[in-house]
């Protein structure tokens, strides 16, 4: 019998106003062939924005529509899947009963995406269809991802994220904001606008000045702004000018509802969604005035969860690549909270040498890894509040950040990481840091131990070691460190600091200067 060459995914998305099934065979990143594609309309987003809460009628629809997709799988001989709910599954308050009567009825098990984790999945595939046409970011470029219930705010400049936020005003939630008699007032236009200049202004000051070139747009209701515009997008990616496009918005403003309908020969329910989706994004035009021109790409999460997979899985050089693009943006969060940028890269190289040496033996994975890093960047931003307290805000103000590409979990991680490297993991001194999960604990208390040395071996700021080395033998670690300086105030921090690595890990810490390595 000849041997399988590729891998065949599923990958479901519980989305706010379709349920998507896509099967696709795969050998590499760049061998992927979709085998089956199947979407079925469903309205979660409106239930969930309005009511809070998913009815029992859906929830018997969304399994039976599930069990349908697992019996397509079945049929295709489907190796892996991967399935995952966005915002109306995750804001609804019976998420819970709704993933339980799913893993009961279809014994599958749906994973549901914090908003940090929606926004960077889509954001994977919209930067790879930018980087296959060759559209460069060295001239900065501002993807603005817009969904039924949430908008990602990013701007990227020489591959590196400059910026990013995240905000719960996507299209149907902004129409479930208001009601039908509020949306036909003569004065809905103006209310709507103050709404979304409230809402967005923050950013515009945050990113007054940067230069963009491109403006990248994409989300559910594109193909809905490509049908009004009257563009046949068969491509993936459509460019149009900024001129074009507020002409354009200029024109819609002036129609009301049945205008629209008969305009641009439109549903009632698309009607609806059309002049908060024009004024949504009038106003984000303004936030990069310097653009010139708009892409428009059909990516999707769908496509995010695939890719996301695969590159996971066979393309380690360009999980690097991500991983760095992830690092950028943690160090612009540190930029933000005036963090010392030569301190903290070195706190980072140091507990990188450590961990490297001894991650693998003592359980961490090249997830903690990345894990350590962001503690690494971040540990001493409460400085910026408070030097008294700073590890208590470099706490509070990583829980307080959305982290594109990491989960609450992760954040927490980071978080605590950042605080413990300064407190003892065992105790809890502080009311206001809650207590550790217990299946938390072993991966804080290892990340946080590592840095806690790295941050000593820096003491003075001054990175006064020019190289490290680390050997582990016999229970007893040594750290060989370079310097030409005097060393004292690290040696004495060191020892101070060394008790927690030894609890954590087992082993004896030694530090040992040498001449050369």
């Amino acid at each position: 019998m000849k041997r399988k060459t590729y891998t065949t995914l599923a990958a479901i998305h519980l989305g706010s106003e379709m349920l998507r099934l896509r099967i696709v065979e795969y050998r590499s990143l760049n061998r992927v062939k979709t085998i089956e594609q199947c979407d079925y309309p469903i309205r979660l987003g409106e239930e969930a924005f309005k009511n809070k809460s998913i009815p029992f009628p859906m929830v018997e629809e969304i399994c039976q529509v599930l069990q349908g997709f697992k019996e397509l799988m079945q049929d295709y001989g489907v190796d892996v899947y991967t399935a995952q709910a966005t915002t109306a599954v995750r804001e609804a308050s019976n998420k819970i009963f709704l993933m339980d009567q799913i893993k009961l009825r279809t014994d599958m098990d749906v994973t549901v995406a914090e908003m940090p984790m929606e926004i960077y999945t889509k954001y994977v595939a919209i930067r790879k269809t930018l980087r296959d046409s060759r559209i460069s970011s060295e001239k900065g470029m501002m993807l603005l991802d817009i969904s039924s219930g949430g908008l990602g705010v990013s701007l990227v400049q020489d591959e590196k994220i400059c910026f990013q936020e995240n905000f719960h005003i996507g299209i149907i939630r902004i129409k479930e904001s208001f009601n039908n008699y509020q949306r036909s007032s003569l004065h809905f236009n103006k209310a709507l606008m103050q709404f979304l200049s409230s809402t967005i202004g923050p950013v515009r000051k945050a990113l007054e000045g940067q230069d963009v070139k491109y403006l990248v747009l994409s989300g559910t209701e594109t193909e809905l702004l490509l049908k009004v515009m009257g563009i046949r997008n068969k491509n993936n990616l459509q460019r149009v000018t900024t001129e074009e496009f507020r002409q354009f918005f200029g024109k819609v403003r002036k129609l009301n509802l049945t205008q629209l309908l008969k305009t641009y020969h439109l549903t009632e329910t698309e009607a609806e969604l059309v002049l908060p989706m024009v004024l949504l994004y009038e106003k984000l035009l303004d936030l990069a005035p310097s653009a010139k021109e708009i892409i428009i790409t059909k990516d999707t999460f769908l496509e995010g969860m695939i890719l996301l997979h695969i590159i996971r899985e066979k393309d380690e050089t360009y999980t690097r690549m991500l991983e760095e693009e992830k690092m950028s943006l943690i160090h612009h969060v540190g930029e933000d909270y005036e963090y010392d940028y030569k301190h903290v890269t070195q706190v980072e190289k140091l507990a990188l040498i450590i961990f490297d040496r001894i991650g693998k033996k003592f359980g961490l994975d090249d997830h903690c890894r990345l894990l350590l890093r962001a503690a690494a960047i971040l540990h001493d931003i409460g400085k910026y509040v408070s030097m008294r307290s700073h590890s208590l805000y470099s706490y509070q103000l990583i829980m307080g950040t959305d982290l594109l590409g990491f989960t609450e979990e992760d954040k927490l991680i980071i978080a605590m990481a950042s605080y413990y490297h300064a407190h003892n993991v065992m105790e809890r001194d502080d009311k206001r840091v809650p207590a550790l999960k217990n299946e938390l604990v072993p991966v804080v208390a290892k990340l946080s131990a590592i840095i806690r040395l790295a941050d000593a071996l820096d003491r003075s700021y001054l990175q006064k070691i020019q190289r490290c080395k680390v050997n582990l033998h016999n229970r007893e670690l040594t750290i060989q460190v370079v310097s030409k300086a005097d060393l004292d105030l690290e040696e004495w921090t060191f020892a101070s600091k060394v008790q927690m690595m030894e609890e954590v890990y087992g082993f004896k810490v030694r530090l040992e200067r040498v001449e050369s390595l």
